[in-house]
């Protein structure tokens, strides 16, 4: 029988206090606030991030994915980051949601900016990045031996592909799930579950593991950043299933769900990835 074939990130996703990537909830405004909070945002600014945020999130994540602590703390007005010897991910400590917050402050202040009632768009997202890349080119060639560019979009065929490129690169991929105007429909979001194997069915290895697939929650109009692919051998082909980093938390999108989405309710131009390449 075949195995199941994992694509993952070569290196251990952002955490923030044991979260799985950042979580637009946090900047919620407090029950009561009428002016600004202790991090200087206003409740109507609040409310965007929060409801808005999901871009913001994605994109600076993946930053700090890329580049490492380094970025968290030292960056300048023009948006320009230090490199230093001990940044990366990994090898400090733990990020806390304070300095997280500040980074994601600073980075919707000069990159990511939201519009209220509207995010940012997968075309802004990819400018906005190439503008990041090329502000700090001399320094991220430096800590990483190459430079980065962004565009929004790849063919339909192409997405599962760029995905797994991404990811073998150690690319975290934002993927996005459409608004679906006219459209309620919304594509879930499972919690994977190991099922532990049957000693009493004949013919079952005792080793033998599988996995099930719960759907806990559904959404749409919504980033999420994808940070594995997992594909399942069945009868007809392979199951695929996409790990993928949401309000701080790890769920899996059924990858022929999404596209059934897609043709249904949306389309390829709202509901793509951000595709980015290394540049040697």
């Amino acid at each position: 029988m075949r195995k199941v074939q994992i694509t993952k990130l070569k290196t251990p996703y952002v955490s923030v206090e044991g979260s799985y990537g950042g979580n637009q909830g946090w900047f919620k405004p407090a029950e009561g606030t009428t002016g600004k909070d202790s991090r200087g945002l206003s409740v109507r600014k609040a409310k965007t991030l929060e409801g808005f945020g999901c871009g913001l999130i994605g994109g600076s994540d993946i930053i700090l994915h890329l580049l490492g602590r380094s970025v968290l703390s030292n960056g300048s007005e023009k948006g320009y980051f230090k490199v230093r010897t001990e940044d990366n991910l990994e090898s400090g400590s733990a990020i806390s949601k304070k300095e997280y917050e500040n980074y994601i402050l600073q980075m919707e202040k000069k990159f990511f900016h939201i519009l209220p009632k509207l995010g940012i768009s997968g075309v802004l997202l990819a400018l906005n990045f190439n503008i990041y890349f090329f502000l700090n080119r001399k320094n991220i060639r430096k800590k990483t031996g190459y430079s980065f560019l962004a565009r929004w979009g790849v063919l339909p065929r192409n997405i599962l592909i760029r995905i797994k490129e991404m990811l073998s690169e150690d690319i975290p991929v934002i993927i996005s799930i459409g608004p679906g105007f006219f459209h309620s429909n919304k594509l879930n979001f499972y919690n994977k579950i190991e099922k532990m194997p049957d000693d009493n069915k004949p013919g079952k290895a005792s080793d033998a593991k599988t996995y099930l697939f719960k759907p806990v929650t559904k959404t749409k109009d919504h980033y999420v950043t994808v940070t594995g692919v997992e594909e399942y051998p069945t009868v007809d082909g392979s199951k695929i299933m996409l790990e993928i980093s949401s309000w701080g938390k790890k769920y899996y999108v059924n990858f022929a769900e999404y596209l059934e989405y897609v043709k249904k309710n949306d389309n390829f131009y709202f509901s793509n990835i951000l595709y980015i390449r290394k540049k040697w």
